[in-house]
């Protein structure tokens, strides 16, 4: 702006010397005095000569500052966009005309495309028809198209002015494992009330059962003495059964956080399955598949040997009866993450229950307590991970499998 107002003021004084010159060159012409008149040519010449090289040199720096501009502004743009591709969250902007539109890299990723959704999820469009969802937001649940995998998602949406009226900014946060962990803070104070009040009961229950059947012991002149100490060892069994129970429970509640450490990979699934075959022996063959690279990762080897372990027991069991019964273990890295895939070849799991299996006191087994796979979850949600059913892949030997990822 300064060299502007610099470069006018000099092409004002040039131009003004020119007309004095224009005003003075006839007069002075006329009474005679050449050399006056030309010394006034040679300086409007030079007046004009400066207003031309003025006006070239103005030209030639604004030629070379507008590039600058465009280049600022373009290189603005493309700071903005790495900002939003680098964001966690996907985002996404809906059109004037209703098109919703991938706004960064894990939208993209999310919905499979690379700007405009084609189809997108009937769950997704019936929540922007609600009023409320931008005020308050809405919970729902999607499919990825990276792995298939139905999560939970926060949406929020904004408003704000685009090309030919108002557009929608969207946000989707996974809000997936925080439920999770919620829920499993839940459980664990459940549970602890449960065992608190329950062992409050059990205790005096077997205390009084034991006396008394002591005090029976030589009651032999008393015919119902048989019958009261059959009772009363029924009742001594049942109390005892029941406190079993109750403490199978008590290790959910009572689970401690990971003490995390560096532990190999292979190592680590080794001694577990050194561990499977001192249970089961050779009636039923763990195969191991171990990544070609050794892999290092951070996890509380005792927690994660015991939810691997749960997780096999229960492998076997399905499978037991079958012909020939199979369980295998498959570890991978994906994304940076260790996944750990146990696999059965049993009857299979019923899909409506995949998530019903991982609730405390469900079982679906004869003489399960519903304990096993609960724990397995708490233990990896403990790590940050995750762990679920994987739908079998098509004409595989293999029914059912979990996913656990560390």
């Amino acid at each position: 702006m300064g060299f502007k107002l610099h470069t006018a003021s000099s092409a004002l004084l040039r131009l003004s010397g020119l007309v004095a010159v224009c005003l003075l060159l006839t007069p002075v012409w006329q009474r005679g005095l050449y050399a006056t008149a030309s010394v006034l040519v040679c300086i409007g010449a030079g007046c004009i000569v400066s207003l031309v090289a003025t006006h070239i040199d103005l030209a030639r720096r604004m030629q070379r500052s507008e590039p600058s501009v465009v280049t600022t502004t373009d290189r603005e743009k493309l700071r903005n966009r790495a900002l939003l591709d680098h964001a966690p969250v996907p985002l996404l902007f809906r059109s004037v005309d209703g098109t919703l539109h991938a706004a960064n890299r894990a939208a993209r990723r999310l919905f499979e495309t690379e700007d405009r959704l084609i189809n997108p999820p009937a769950e997704l469009l019936a929540a922007l028809t609600e009023k409320r969802v931008s005020s308050e937001g809405r919970m729902i649940r999607l499919h990825s198209s990276a792995d298939s995998r139905l999560r939970m998602y926060a949406l929020s949406v904004g408003q704000g002015a685009g090309v030919g009226g108002i557009v929608e900014y969207l946000a989707l946060t996974n809000v997936e494992a925080g439920l999770k962990a919620a829920e499993a803070q839940a459980l664990r104070d459940l549970l602890q009330i449960l065992s608190h009040e329950i062992m409050n009961s059990l205790t005096p229950i077997v205390s009084l059962s034991v006396t008394a059947e002591e005090l029976f012991t030589d009651a032999d002149k008393d015919a119902s003495s048989p019958l009261i100490r059959e009772a009363l060892m029924t009742l001594r069994r049942r109390a005892e059964g029941l406190d079993k129970f109750v403490r199978g429970y008590r290790e959910l509640a009572r689970l401690p956080p990971p003490d995390l450490a560096p532990v190999e990979l292979e190592v680590l699934l080794r001694e577990t399955q050194t561990l499977f075959h001192a249970r089961w022996g050779t009636g039923i063959p763990l195969e191991v598949c171990l990544p070609s690279t050794r892999v290092l990762i951070r996890v509380d080897k005792v927690q994660i040997e015991q939810a691997l372990l749960n997780l096999l027991n229960n492998a076997a069991e399905a499978c037991a009866s079958q012909p020939s019964p199979s369980v295998q273990i498959v570890a991978e890295v994906t994304d940076g993450a260790a996944v750990i895939i146990v696999r059965d070849n049993g009857t299979g799991l019923d899909p409506s229950l995949q998530e019903e299996i991982f609730h405390p006191f469900v079982s679906f087994k004869e003489n399960g307590n519903g304990v096993g796979l609960s724990l397995a979850r708490q233990i990896v949600l403990g790590h940050g991970g995750s762990l679920e059913v994987e739908a079998p892949e098509p004409e595989s030997s293999w029914s059912t499998a979990f996913r656990m990822r560390l």
